[in-house]
C-alpha cells in the first residue's frame, strides 16, 4: 500500500521528498547497484537478485537514463544515511505531493500507487521529458 520516500539531504531539491535513487559505480550490475544506492541512502539491506525491474526512462535534454526497480520490504530496519534527511513509507494519500522533489515524474510514482491498488505491476518505458509512460507487458499482450 505504500512506497517508501527519503527527505533530500542533498542539493537539489534540499529537504523534498523522493523515491531513493542514485549513479552505478564501475563494475555494478544495475540491481547491485540500486541494491547499494538502497542500502546507503536508507539502511536496507537487500540482495539485488531480490531487485524486480520495474520501469525504464530518459529524459533526453539533460542525458539520463532511469532504471527502476520494486521489492517488498519491512519497515523497521530503517535507518536514513547521509544523503536522507528523514525516511517514511507513504500511502498515496498521504503523500505531501507540493514537497515531492521532481515533479515532472510525478506521472510515474502514480503509476506505481495504481499498480499497488489493483495488484499488480507492469514493466515499464517512460520519456520523462514528455511525460509519457507505457506499459510493455500490455503492449506485447496486443
Amino acid at each position: 500500500e505504500r512506497l517508501l520516500w527519503m527527505r533530500r539531504a542533498e542539493p537539489p531539491q534540499r529537504g523534498f521528498w523522493a523515491i531513493p535513487a542514485g549513479y552505478m559505480e564501475l563494475g555494478e550490475t544495475l540491481a547491485e547497484a540500486a541494491a547499494r544506492e538502497l542500502r546507503e541512502e536508507t539502511g536496507l539491506a537487500l540482495e539485488p537478485s531480490g531487485l524486480r525491474l520495474y520501469s525504464l526512462g530518459s529524459i533526453t535534454q539533460i542525458d539520463q537514463v532511469y532504471i527502476a526497480f520494486r521489492a517488498s520490504v519491512a519497515e523497521a530496519s530503517l535507518a536514513p544515511g547521509a544523503e536522507a534527511l528523514e525516511l517514511r513509507f507513504f500511502a498515496e494519500h498521504e503523500l505531501p505531493w507540493e514537497e515531492v522533489a521532481f515533479p515532472s515524474a510525478n506521472y510515474s510514482i502514480q503509476m506505481a500507487y495504481d499498480d499497488i491498488r489493483r495488484g499488480g505491476h507492469g514493466l515499464y518505458l517512460a520519456r520523462h521529458d514528455r511525460g509519457e509512460l507505457s506499459d510493455q507487458f500490455a503492449r506485447a499482450s496486443a
